[in-house]
């Protein structure tokens, strides 16, 4: 996912654009998305396709990478690589919506809010 951006493992500290089949989402890169009804596992959904999680719209920021260490299952060891469900993005989302399990995210990359981006310059310590 990061695409060559440069961060120590855990946190991102710059964000680059590339061409080897991922999205260059490093921090304080924004999107809008939708979960799918679909999962990468062979146990059925823990929600219904029409539940909610799946009608919702959300607004999400990157804040930091995806570690190979411990997470090698999640997070390919180099960029452009398929993880072990074979996808090359992951998000973890720090405050998932209720029912949440794993789905499959879409999402269209969009213009962090200038608000958003004044309150991270402020916060970081890069």
């Amino acid at each position: 996912m990061q695409d060559y951006g440069i961060g120590d493992g855990h946190y991102c500290t710059q964000d680059c654009e590339g061409n080897r089949g991922t999205e260059g989402m490093g921090c304080l890169s924004c999107a809008r998305g939708k979960f799918l009804p679909a999962h990468p596992f062979s146990y059925p959904l823990w929600a219904q396709p029409g539940a909610s999680i799946f009608q919702e719209e959300l607004n999400i920021v990157v804040a930091d990478t995806c570690p190979n260490r411990g997470n090698e299952a999640w997070c390919p060891r180099h960029e452009g690589h398929p993880n072990k469900f074979g996808v090359k993005h992951h998000f973890d989302f720090a405050n998932p919506p209720p029912k949440y399990d794993n789905y499959y995210f879409v999402w269209s990359r969009i213009e962090c809010p200038q608000s958003l981006k004044q309150r991270y310059t402020h916060l970081s310590r890069c």
